[in-house]
């Protein structure tokens, strides 16, 4: 399969050139958007996480690859990274259907030589296998570059513009290896059918995913163990959303006594209790917008 239009931009390009190639090929490829101080700054950072984190317990998390987490709590860098202007501005575009997007997952991805290929999949499948409409999108997710792409050490597979293709209907002849320079970034849906490759090289592949969701889906990574409110506090109030310190959409995620959750996090009172016009008045969903209006009205 080859991509439909072009999938590949350089770090300015407008995020609307970008976005027709998620929208037709479910993924596309921004090069060298991190400085490589940055990139080595990170790895740094999670040196010794990485050291410890054991292999994967079966070929699909990969025997040969280490798959560490909670970036949020371990890496100033990575926390900087999740509210990169590039994935806020994406990641907004690919999730329009709801009204707030949020943090999922993070995870330092560390494939060894010999770690071998993925089964095909899509990766809204943690989300219990629900079938999801196929314009539906519910993920957004960043894959960067902390070392080399390469078809050599593994780098993903991917079915361009198989948003609506069972996986398996495909094989690894249907994909296509997305190789890229360290500190570029493979933006991806989670309906595009994809797969990590076989590292038949002597290096190891890294590489770290940043995922974001839905508001009012669970996240992949439980971000309020990663960041409990002890540790929570020392973050800028931006990060502190992204990893789900606000309401995800209408009475999705209250706290206390249907308060805001950053207001709880810091003890702060708010004046008035949310109410249901305040909660919808920018929700993407045009229904929960009308039933606000009309909530708004009866108590004028």
């Amino acid at each position: 399969m080859k991509p439909k239009v072009n999938d590949r931009f350089d770090n300015d390009a407008p995020i609307d050139e970008v976005m027709q190639s998620l929208d037709e090929n479910g993924y596309a490829v921004v090069e060298d958007v991190l400085p490589h101080e940055t990139v080595d700054a990170l790895l740094s950072e999670m040196e010794p996480w990485i050291e410890a984190t054991p292999f994967g317990p079966d070929a699909f998390a990969g025997q040969r690859t280490k798959r560490t987490g909670s970036l949020v709590a371990r890496s100033a860098t990575a926390r900087d990274l999740i509210v990169h202007p590039l994935c806020k501005g994406v990641a907004r575009r690919v999730l329009k259907s709801s009204t707030e997007f949020q943090l999922s997952q993070t995870q330092l991805i560390s494939a060894y030589p010999g770690s071998v290929s993925q089964k095909l999949h899509k990766d809204e499948l943690v989300w219990d296998f629900f079938p999801f409409a196929v314009d539906h999108h519910v993920m957004c997710q960043f894959f960067w570059a902390l070392t080399d792409f390469t078809e050599e050490n593994g780098a993903t597979r991917v079915a361009p513009g198989s948003d609506a293709i069972d996986p398996d209907d495909l094989r690894e002849e249907d994909t296509i290896p997305v190789e890229m320079s360290k500190g570029s970034v493979f933006i991806f849906n989670g309906k595009v059918v994809h797969g990590g490759g076989t590292n038949r090289s002597d290096q190891v592949r890294q590489g770290l995913i940043l995922s974001y969701c839905a508001g009012w889906v669970r996240q992949e990574e439980n971000q309020y163990l990663v960041a409990p409110p002890e540790l929570a506090r020392t973050f800028s109030e931006d990060v502190l959303k992204m990893i789900g310190y606000q309401q995800g959409c209408f009475a999705m995620g209250y706290a206390g006594d249907i308060e805001e959750p950053m207001d709880v996090l810091f003890g702060r009172k708010a004046a008035t209790p949310i109410v249901p016009s305040d909660a919808t008045r920018t929700a993407a969903n045009e229904r929960a917008q009308r039933w606000s209006l009309d909530v708004a009205e009866r108590t004028v």
